[in-house]
């Protein structure tokens, strides 16, 4: 069935006043990798001149501190914003939770700091419970079928695979890079059991709504709220999951897909496998 069309928006400013907390994406929506996007930023500077509440929400598979690292080398000011949630804060605090069991990390070294002061991590998959999986590893290589043998393995051993990044792609610069989501994708479609710790799932917003109520010491109506964020399946799925507004931005890993401005959302959510999917509004770029 043929959707409504989402209410384009050419100026952010003139929605501004309907809400008064944003769950910002971070990937696509401020930056691309490797640059801040100036437009986004000066949207947050509004935002927080208007004392509204800004939220980064991320899927990125690291802790919120190592995300903030890496944003200031990107030159952002962390004091544009009240919080900052990531897929990794949900994913560590389970693990935490779950100290009778043991877990192995699947992903690259780099997102080791995850695991940081965790006892019940261990270097052998054989004597774990659970599979933590952060992304593709260079050992094994970037071709998603190159993983099989490995979860063939893994599945018939009945080992449950946690990921901690829900996105299957991400933008970075003017490439499209897979993610942990990708490979959890296929470790489902193989017979495996899958956790999925990040949007669009309900623990991340859960959270992000208890660290709202203890940090900012804010209570608000779901009709306040509202998602940005440039992925269907993610950031516009998981505010629908949610009951609150979202707005998709276009610039990010969707880009090619609407050269010439030519605007088929149908036929975006049908390529993704996603057509009960309800789009409220969308902007080119997140620009005031």
């Amino acid at each position: 069935m043929k959707q409504q069309s989402p209410e384009e928006i050419v100026n952010f400013r003139n929605i501004s006043d309907q809400y008064n907390i944003y769950l910002v994406d971070l990937w696509g929506v401020i930056h691309n990798g490797f640059k801040l996007f100036d437009n986004a930023i000066y949207v947050l500077k509004k935002l927080k001149n208007e004392n509204k509440k800004v939220v980064l929400i991320s899927n990125a598979p690291r802790t919120n501190e190592t995300v903030k690292k890496f944003l200031l080398k990107l030159n952002f000011e962390l004091n544009l914003i009240d919080l900052l949630i990531t897929s990794g804060d949900v994913t560590r605090s389970y693990i935490l939770e779950n100290i009778d069991k043991k877990f192995y990390h699947l992903g690259p070294s780099k997102d080791d700091d995850l695991f940081y002061g965790i006892k019940n991590i261990t270097k052998n998959f054989n004597d774990s419970d659970e599979v933590v999986c952060t992304g593709l590893i260079d050992k094994i290589g970037q071709d998603i079928s190159n993983y099989q043998s490995l979860f063939i393995e893994l599945i018939n051993k009945e080992k449950v695979f946690i990921c901690a990044n829900p996105d299957e792609v991400v933008s970075r610069g003017d490439k499209i890079e897979f993610c942990a989501g990708a490979l959890a994708k296929y470790y489902k479609k193989l017979g495996g059991r899958v956790k999925y710790f990040g949007k669009p799932y309900g623990e991340i917003y859960n959270y992000t709504k208890n660290q709202i109520v203890q940090q900012i010491g804010l209570i608000e109506e779901k009709n306040k709220i509202l998602a940005i964020g440039d992925n269907l399946k993610t950031d516009i799925c998981g505010a629908q999951n949610y009951e609150i507004d979202s707005l998709l931005i276009l610039n990010g890993i969707y880009k090619d897909f609407f050269r010439n401005n030519n605007l088929n959302f149908d036929k975006l959510l049908k390529s993704n496998e996603v057509e009960s999917l309800r789009i409220n509004k969308f902007q080119q770029e997140l620009k005031w």
